[in-house]
């Protein structure tokens, strides 16, 4: 029912126990994996996963290339035989059950995108912390939003306006259907979650469960730990949200989605494309 596509690069220590997480599912058909040129021996711990289990497909490039998380992403995605698929970053793991809780939200809501809460583990796999959504934000959201009413409305694409409280491309699972309509993950180094969540709470129905679905790993190699990586990421976040307004222009409408984002911390202002409605609106580093 489901395929779990994993990307990775550099993570030897870890790649095992993510892929593990994720035959220990019967619901898991299918798991593909795919090195990016990786330094260390990621790509030969692939080869002998793919050897050891039937459900594990192997498709790192011969010989491997490093083209970045994006592009093995879409290459995973297109590749998979599933309609149900669900990201996993190599130093993560899933929670046992996970699938099982996502398959009947996929029956009773009727969804194309499903996320939920994160445990935050260390690298040594010691729990010590968790993000529990909306609940435990990056920083506050607007004084008048009422959460609990977004949530019941599952209004998800309003509460991302604040920030990305989903986290992690791990702590989804969406169908191939929306894939193709978002139209895959774009080119940003630190935000191609956030891109993609965004255009799937505008293209399609995401639905916000309050259940731990995914472990998230927080180690001294993590890409958004990366020497200035702050400024990088607020120019990717004002770029997302410039193409977001180009390309679905009715945003501007939704004025509560507008009022959120003009609320978000204020870092540097850019021009936002469209009828001009909006204005300048500063945009700062979201949870990413």
């Amino acid at each position: 029912m489901f395929t779990v596509v994993i990307p990775v690069y550099n993570h030897a220590e870890y790649v095992i126990e993510a892929v593990n997480s994720a035959l220990v599912s019967p619901l898991v058909t299918e798991v593909l994996v795919c090195d990016d040129g990786s330094q260390d021996a990621s790509a030969e711990i692939l080869e002998v996963l793919a050897r050891s289990d039937p459900r594990v497909r192997n498709l790192t490039d011969n010989p491997p290339a490093n083209v970045g998380a994006h592009h093995r992403l879409n290459q995973l995605c297109r590749a998979a035989s599933n309609e149900y698929l669900a990201v996993l970053n190599s130093d993560d793991r899933f929670v046992a059950g996970r699938f099982e809780i996502c398959k009947q939200l996929f029956r009773l809501h009727d969804v194309d995108l499903i996320c939920g809460h994160l445990l935050i583990v260390s690298g040594d796999g010691t729990v010590f912390g968790t993000k529990r959504g909306v609940f435990e934000p990056e920083y506050p959201y607007p004084g008048d939003l009422d959460l609990e009413e977004r949530l019941a409305a599952q209004d998800v694409l309003t509460l991302l306006a604040s920030q990305n409280f989903v986290a992690t491309t791990s702590n989804m699972v969406f169908t191939k259907r929306l894939f193709t309509a978002v139209g895959g993950f774009a080119d940003y180094r630190y935000a191609h979650d956030y891109d993609f969540i965004l255009r799937a709470a505008v293209m399609g129905k995401v639905h916000y469960t309050p259940q731990y679905l995914t472990t998230y790993r927080v180690h001294r190699t993590n890409t958004i730990s990366e020497a200035g990586s702050a400024g990088r990421v607020a120019a990717e976040l004002r770029l997302i949200f410039q193409r977001l307004l180009r390309d679905f222009p009715h945003l501007e409408g939704r004025e509560r989605f507008i009022e959120v984002m003009r609320a978000r911390p204020e870092s540097h202002a850019f021009e936002l494309v469209g009828s001009g409605a909006v204005g300048r609106v500063g945009m700062g580093v979201g949870s990413t």
